[in-house]
């Protein structure tokens, strides 16, 4: 079984699921063994740059030496930094990889060619509509595609000695608003006396669209003023009126490329470096050319309204998750609102898998750690070596609500023999906080309708609000223990002992049912602080506390009583489970001291006494009795030191 992984940012882009459809189509076409892995991320569409870094993660989730091939669709990706970082990845694999759009040093090219498709069409305007003065709305700076087209548009006027200004380019991005801000902003800036340029070229149909529509809003018409052309050749430009001339290509055809050329490369045959997808120039109303090819407007509209209508069911199907979502207390709850959503998402399987910390409040803690309200325990770079799958569902074995840990990149299906599937891999993220990935099987549906942002977007938001309450609840628990709880060691002060310990002795009294009571001293506190220093001697009480906190259970009360005495109240026990107990606590000290390579010996004297609640003991007096029994062990070390 051969496996690619696909590298791709923007999945909120409706174009970018051709990619991977194309790479499927080559695959499913010749029956080919081959799975497709896609890590797709959605970085370029938020200014927040540490929200960023948690979607930019996910390219750190796989080992990209377990893949026989690499595509990477990273030319959307507006930090150079990250773009390189992912290059060097791929680099050191020594595996074939291929790059989308973007030339990168060392890799293979897919793409369409767009310096002749952007030279072919000022050329047109050259050429058929004799336009000389130019304005061209460009997309952003840093995408490399942008700069291409951008270079071969100054070669042409270069070429053809028109002359131009570095003004006559804006720069902005490829959307609507970069095309109606660009326009309105030359018109106010560059339209002396109303002069107007012979032709507005941009770098999308998007801008091409957003510069039509604010001519139109200033009483300019296109094309009797000016000529209007565009880029990608996306539905809008046949739709629009008056229709866009524009350049563009079967996206699907790329990916069918990219897996094209992997085959090939895999079977020993020769290969080119750069492979171009066919461009296809459709010239159109924009520019005042006559074009006989027919579109059906009525089918266009059919088919926008059945988008709506189906989304409209889709976003009813995640307002319902989101509503039922809010009611959840905790991590397994969510899991359990998601499979009435599973049909809407037309997928084969679902994963949740999760940084196994986002249940850290959730868990039986006897005493508080500051550090549990410390995010820095999630990855801000990479992924825990352990993850915990919180949610499974596949098609063939229904919903798993048995959460389990891993170990490895795949859930569950890793070791799935059916070959032709598709795997997309998407992060989830509290800003730059990695908390897990988001798995599903069969994601193209889902990619095309581009409902994952939203369906993510509602998980997340779920996620953190839980995570922010539970935190809430856990700092609320904080300052309520501080009145009962030493603020070194984390056990109860002498105020908890009398809140707890004192009821519980007189329940027990009252039932008849006794206790085991322990009182435990640590051996020379004093010799260790005047030869070494106090912060050795916290540091040694706070081990001996740390070992009674972990060898006490649900129920037991443990309790520093002060300075180095710490008192343990539990259920009546047999003396050989008491007698194990301490053996275990005095290795967990010998062994955290050895680690930290403490240059004194630490030890602990105990002393235990069972109470008989058929006697009018009380509790003081079996503490004085512990206490006694206690110190008759440490002068017996005292003695066989000496």
């Amino acid at each position: 079984m051969k496996k690619i992984a696909l590298i791709m940012d923007g999945w909120k882009r409706f174009f970018t699921y051709a990619w991977p459809a194309g790479i499927l189509q080559r695959i499913r076409a010749s029956a080919e063994d081959i799975n497709l892995y896609i890590f797709s991320s959605s970085g370029d569409w938020s200014w927040d740059a540490d929200y960023n870094i948690g979607e930019y993660n996910i390219y750190k989730l796989p080992d990209l030496n377990d893949f026989d091939g690499i595509v990477m669709d990273v030319n959307n990706i507006r930090y150079p930094n990250i773009i390189d970082e992912i290059a060097e990845l791929v680099r050191k694999t020594g595996k074939p990889a291929i790059s989308i759009s973007n030339k990168l040093p060392g890799f293979y090219y897919v793409g369409i060619d767009n310096h002749t498709s952007m030279t072919t069409m000022i050329d047109h305007l050259y050429t058929v509509h004799n336009c000389r003065r130019f304005w061209f709305i460009m997309g952003p700076k840093t995408n490399y595609e942008n700069n291409i087209r951008t270079n071969a548009l100054k070669e042409f006027l270069h070429e053809h000695h028109l002359d131009y200004k570095e003004s006559d380019f804006y720069f902005e991005s490829y959307e609507f608003s970069c095309g109606y801000r660009g326009f309105i902003y030359m018109v106010s800036h560059l339209a002396k006396d109303g002069q107007l340029p012979d032709a507005v070229m941009c770098a999308s149909d998007n801008i091409a669209v957003g510069v039509l529509d604010a001519a139109d809003k200033l009483g300019y018409t296109v094309p009797d003023d000016f000529c209007v052309t565009g880029f990608d050749n996306f539905d809008k430009a046949a739709f629009y009126s008056p229709k866009v001339t524009t350049v563009g290509y079967i996206r699907e055809d790329v990916g069918y490329l990219c897996a094209d050329l992997l085959i090939r490369i895999w079977s020993g045959q020769p290969v080119e470096q750069y492979n171009y997808a066919e461009s296809k120039y459709v010239y159109w109303d924009s520019c005042g050319c006559k074009n006989d090819t027919a579109v059906d407007q009525n089918e266009h509209s059919k088919g926008q309204i059945l988008y709506e209508i189906e989304t409209i069911d889709f976003e009813e199907q995640v307002l319902g998750l989101e509503y039922a979502l809010l009611n959840c207390t905790s991590v397994s709850e969510i899991s359990a609102c998601i499979p009435a959503c599973i049909p809407a998402f037309q997928c084969d399987a679902m994963y949740i898998v999760l940084d196994e910390h986002i249940n850290d409040f959730r868990r039986d803690l006897n005493y508080y750690n500051q550090n549990l309200i410390d995010d820095e325990k999630f990855h801000v770079s990479g992924y825990p070596e352990s993850m915990s799958v919180e949610f499974a569902y596949d098609m063939k074995e229904g919903t798993t609500s048995k959460t389990h840990t891993i170990n490895s990149l795949f859930p569950t299906f890793d070791s799935s023999q059916e070959s032709g599937m598709d795997y997309l891999f998407m992060p989830l993220h509290f800003r730059q906080y990695t908390i897990g990935y988001f798995v599903i099987r069969n994601a193209v549906y889902l990619m095309e309708k581009q409902y994952l942002f939203k369906v993510l977007n509602v998980l997340i938001s779920a996620m953190r609000n839980l995570y922010e309450k539970e935190k809430l609840e856990y700092m609320n628990r904080m300052l309520a223990d501080m009145n009962v709880k030493d603020a070194m060691t984390g056990l109860y002060n002498r105020l908890g002992f009398q809140k707890l310990v004192c009821s519980l002795f007189d329940a027990k009294k009252h039932a008849g049912e006794n206790l085991l009571i322990l009182f435990v001293d640590m051996d020379r506190l004093k010799y260790i602080n005047d030869n070494f220093g106090h912060d050795y001697g916290d540091n040694a009480i706070q081990i001996i506390a740390s070992a009674i906190m972990s060898h006490c259970g649900k129920h037991d009360i443990p309790v520093r009583n002060g300075g180095d005495e710490f008192i343990i109240v539990r259920e009546s026990i047999q003396q050989e489970e008491y007698e194990a107990m301490i053996h275990s606590m005095r290795e967990e000290v010998a062994k955290k001291a050895f680690e930290q390579n403490l240059p004194f010996e630490l030890t602990f004297s105990v002393g235990a006494v069972y109470t008989d609640m058929t006697t009018d003991k009380t509790l003081d007096d079996y503490i004085r009795i512990a206490d006694e029994t206690m110190y008759a062990e440490k002068t017996r070390k005292k003695a066989n030191r000496i």
